[in-house]
Protein backbone atom coordinates (compact mmCIF):
# COMPACT_ATOMS: atom_id res chain seq x y z
CA UNK A 1 0.00 0.00 0.00
CA UNK A 2 1.17 3.46 -0.71
CA UNK A 3 0.28 5.87 2.06
CA UNK A 4 1.41 9.10 0.50
CA UNK A 5 0.65 11.31 3.47
CA UNK A 6 -0.66 11.28 7.03
CA UNK A 7 -2.60 14.44 7.92
CA UNK A 8 -4.40 15.70 10.97
CA UNK A 9 -7.32 18.06 10.49
CA UNK A 10 -10.27 18.51 12.82
CA UNK A 11 -12.47 19.30 9.83
CA UNK A 12 -11.26 16.11 8.10
CA UNK A 13 -11.96 16.60 4.37
CA UNK A 14 -12.37 20.16 3.12
CA UNK A 15 -10.76 22.60 0.71
CA UNK A 16 -7.26 22.72 2.20
CA UNK A 17 -6.99 18.94 2.50
CA UNK A 18 -8.43 18.59 -1.00
CA UNK A 19 -5.65 20.85 -2.30
CA UNK A 20 -3.08 18.40 -0.93
CA UNK A 21 -5.06 15.45 -2.28
CA UNK A 22 -5.09 16.91 -5.79
CA UNK A 23 -1.39 17.78 -5.64
CA UNK A 24 -0.56 14.23 -4.47
CA UNK A 25 -3.03 12.41 -6.78
CA UNK A 26 -4.79 10.77 -3.85
CA UNK A 27 -7.20 7.97 -4.80
CA UNK A 28 -8.34 6.91 -1.33
CA UNK A 29 -8.84 8.64 2.01
CA UNK A 30 -8.71 6.71 5.26
CA UNK A 31 -10.35 8.95 7.86
CA UNK A 32 -9.51 7.78 11.37
CA UNK A 33 -11.99 8.64 14.11
CA UNK A 34 -14.37 6.26 15.87
CA UNK A 35 -17.21 8.75 16.35
CA UNK A 36 -17.12 9.81 12.70
CA UNK A 37 -16.95 6.20 11.49
CA UNK A 38 -20.17 5.45 13.40
CA UNK A 39 -22.07 8.48 12.06
CA UNK A 40 -23.66 7.72 8.64
CA UNK A 41 -24.35 11.42 7.99
CA UNK A 42 -20.71 12.34 8.61
CA UNK A 43 -19.54 9.50 6.36
CA UNK A 44 -21.87 10.69 3.59
CA UNK A 45 -20.52 14.24 3.90
CA UNK A 46 -16.94 12.93 3.74
CA UNK A 47 -17.76 10.99 0.59
CA UNK A 48 -19.19 14.16 -1.00
CA UNK A 49 -16.12 16.18 0.01
CA UNK A 50 -13.66 13.59 -1.31
CA UNK A 51 -14.26 14.60 -4.94
CA UNK A 52 -13.21 11.60 -7.04
CA UNK A 53 -11.48 9.64 -4.28
CA UNK A 54 -12.90 6.82 -2.19
CA UNK A 55 -13.36 7.19 1.57
CA UNK A 56 -13.01 4.71 4.40
CA UNK A 57 -14.06 6.18 7.75
CA UNK A 58 -12.76 3.89 10.47
CA UNK A 59 -11.83 3.61 14.14
CA UNK A 60 -8.14 3.46 15.06
CA UNK A 61 -8.45 -0.32 15.50
CA UNK A 62 -10.02 -0.77 12.07
CA UNK A 63 -7.45 1.62 10.60
CA UNK A 64 -4.68 -0.60 11.91
CA UNK A 65 -6.21 -3.63 10.18
CA UNK A 66 -6.82 -1.73 6.95
CA UNK A 67 -3.39 -0.09 6.83
CA UNK A 68 -1.45 -3.25 7.65
CA UNK A 69 -3.43 -5.39 5.21
CA UNK A 70 -3.08 -5.49 1.45
CA UNK A 71 -6.50 -4.14 0.45
CA UNK A 72 -5.15 -0.66 -0.37
CA UNK A 73 -1.71 -1.58 -1.68
CA UNK A 74 -2.48 -0.47 -5.25
CA UNK A 75 -3.86 2.95 -4.27
CA UNK A 76 -2.41 6.34 -3.43
CA UNK A 77 -3.75 6.85 0.10
CA UNK A 78 -4.02 9.81 2.44
CA UNK A 79 -4.70 8.98 6.07
CA UNK A 80 -6.57 11.79 7.82
CA UNK A 81 -6.85 11.90 11.60
CA UNK A 82 -9.65 14.02 13.08
CA UNK A 83 -7.85 14.36 16.42
CA UNK A 84 -4.29 13.89 17.57
CA UNK A 85 -5.54 11.19 19.94
CA UNK A 86 -6.65 9.08 16.96
CA UNK A 87 -3.02 9.02 15.80
CA UNK A 88 -1.85 8.17 19.33
CA UNK A 89 -4.26 5.22 19.48
CA UNK A 90 -3.02 3.90 16.13
CA UNK A 91 0.60 4.08 17.30
CA UNK A 92 -0.31 2.36 20.58
CA UNK A 93 -1.68 -0.50 18.48
CA UNK A 94 1.78 -0.92 16.97
CA UNK A 95 1.45 1.05 13.74
CA UNK A 96 4.37 3.27 12.79
CA UNK A 97 4.49 6.44 10.72
CA UNK A 98 7.37 8.70 9.82
CA UNK A 99 5.47 12.00 9.71
CA UNK A 100 2.09 13.52 10.43
CA UNK A 101 1.38 16.87 8.86
CA UNK A 102 -1.06 18.90 10.93
CA UNK A 103 -3.19 21.26 8.91
CA UNK A 104 -5.80 22.07 11.53
CA UNK A 105 -6.27 21.59 15.26
CA UNK A 106 -9.03 23.90 16.39
CA UNK A 107 -10.39 25.18 19.69
CA UNK A 108 -13.94 24.15 20.52
CA UNK A 109 -16.29 25.86 22.94
CA UNK A 110 -15.26 25.49 26.57
CA UNK A 111 -11.74 24.33 25.70
CA UNK A 112 -8.72 26.13 27.08
CA UNK A 113 -6.52 25.87 24.00
CA UNK A 114 -3.82 28.35 23.10
CA UNK A 115 -3.12 29.47 19.54
CA UNK A 116 0.40 28.41 18.60
CA UNK A 117 0.14 29.18 14.89
CA UNK A 118 -2.57 29.67 12.27
CA UNK A 119 -4.99 26.72 12.58
CA UNK A 120 -2.98 25.21 15.44
CA UNK A 121 -4.60 25.46 18.87
CA UNK A 122 -3.27 23.23 21.64
CA UNK A 123 -3.66 22.43 25.31
CA UNK A 124 -1.63 20.31 27.73
CA UNK A 125 -3.29 17.06 26.59
CA UNK A 126 -2.32 17.82 22.99
CA UNK A 127 1.26 18.53 24.08
CA UNK A 128 1.35 15.19 25.87
CA UNK A 129 0.14 13.50 22.66
CA UNK A 130 2.84 15.34 20.67
CA UNK A 131 5.50 14.06 23.09
CA UNK A 132 4.18 10.51 22.84
CA UNK A 133 4.21 10.56 19.04
CA UNK A 134 7.67 12.10 18.75
CA UNK A 135 8.96 9.61 21.34
CA UNK A 136 7.67 6.90 18.97
CA UNK A 137 9.52 8.28 15.96
CA UNK A 138 6.77 10.38 14.39
CA UNK A 139 7.87 13.75 13.04
CA UNK A 140 5.13 16.35 13.54
CA UNK A 141 4.90 19.14 11.00
CA UNK A 142 2.42 21.94 10.41
CA UNK A 143 1.37 23.00 6.93
CA UNK A 144 -2.09 24.40 6.24
CA UNK A 145 -2.03 23.98 2.48
CA UNK A 146 0.55 23.31 -0.25
CA UNK A 147 1.30 27.03 -0.61
CA UNK A 148 2.37 27.37 3.02
CA UNK A 149 5.86 26.58 4.22
CA UNK A 150 6.03 23.40 6.28
CA UNK A 151 7.14 24.03 9.88
CA UNK A 152 8.17 21.66 12.65
CA UNK A 153 5.59 21.52 15.43
CA UNK A 154 8.26 21.38 18.13
CA UNK A 155 9.48 24.78 16.89
CA UNK A 156 5.96 26.20 17.30
CA UNK A 157 4.86 24.49 20.52
CA UNK A 158 7.03 23.70 23.51
CA UNK A 159 6.22 20.18 24.71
Amino acid sequence: MAVIQYRLDGRMLHGQVSNFARALNIEEFVVVNEKTANDPTQVMLLELAALNADVDAVSPEDAYDLLTGDELEDYRVMVVFKEIFDAVELVKLGYSMQEICISGMYAKDNENKVKAEACLFVDDKDKEAFRFLEDHGVLLTHQISPEYTKKLVHDLVKF
